[in-house]
């Protein structure tokens, strides 16, 4: 009975480790991606509707055969891969009964893809990249923090009697968020501020200057990271 199981066992680790069985996988989460993103149309075919829906549903039961075939095939070794415990985690999520109401449910176990960068190259570099960079993103990202509320709290005293774009802290550093990103900042923010105070620009333009040469600093460091990658080979997944 025991040698019965155990080559059970070893067929279906066989079957789950096929590559065809991974490519099978990929396509129907990727079917499953398009089907997700018709659905969020509001159509008045019924019929088509129904199909999609029925369809939607059949990717979900495969996944979670697949999670059964995979714990039955490993046992206890199933939770010592990190990916095996994301790939559980995601479809426990989006198989709650809640999810059939919340698209943000349904759409979580699309990111079940990321497992299968490792499989391509291309892809595998530009994600081990993404989290060499998660450090340096952090830091610039503090920096620029600390960078947006010093200025806000500059404009507030500077400019809140009068505007009530800088009349609290909150406001303010959504109007300073928008000098940053250049977005209408000048005729929205800049002229009405210097129509009243003549020498605004001054506090504006080293608002600009700094957060630029922060942004440099930091594409200085990603390029860096990227060039010690090509002589440090390693890969996280």
């Amino acid at each position: 009975m025991v040698m019965n199981i155990a080559e059970e066992r070893r067929k279906a680790r066989k079957v789950v480790e096929d590559v065809n069985f991974d490519y099978l996988i990929m396509f129907l989460i990727c079917m499953d991606a398009v089907v997700q993103g018709v659905l969020t149309k509001d159509f008045g075919d019924r019929d088509l509707f129904t199909v999609l829906f029925l369809l939607e549903k059949l990717c979900m039961a495969i996944f979670i055969v697949e999670m059964l075939i995979k714990m039955y095939a490993y046992g206890p070794k199933f939770f010592k891969s990190g990916w095996n415990v994301f790939d559980l985690t995601v479809i426990t999520i989006s198989a709650l009964p809640m999810a059939g109401y919340l698209i943000l449910l349904r759409t979580f176990r699309l990111f079940r893809l990321l497992k299968y960068v490792n499989q391509f190259k291309h892809m595998r570099n530009v994600i081990n990249t993404f989290i060499d960079i998660i450090p340096s993103f952090a830091a610039t990202s503090l920096v620029f923090g600390v960078f947006l509320y010093i200025f806000s709290v500059m404009a507030v005293s500077l400019f809140g009697d009068v505007f009530v774009t800088f009349s609290s802290i909150g406001s303010s550093s959504l109007a300073m968020l928008q000098v940053f990103t250049l977005d209408g900042w000048m005729n929205d923010i800049v002229h009405p501020v210097m129509t009243v105070y003549p020498y605004a620009w001054v506090f504006f333009l080293s608002f600009i200057m700094l957060s630029f040469l922060l942004m440099v600093s930091f594409l200085l460091n990603v390029i860096g990271i990227m060039t010690k990658r090509e002589f440090r080979p390693h890969s996280y997944l």
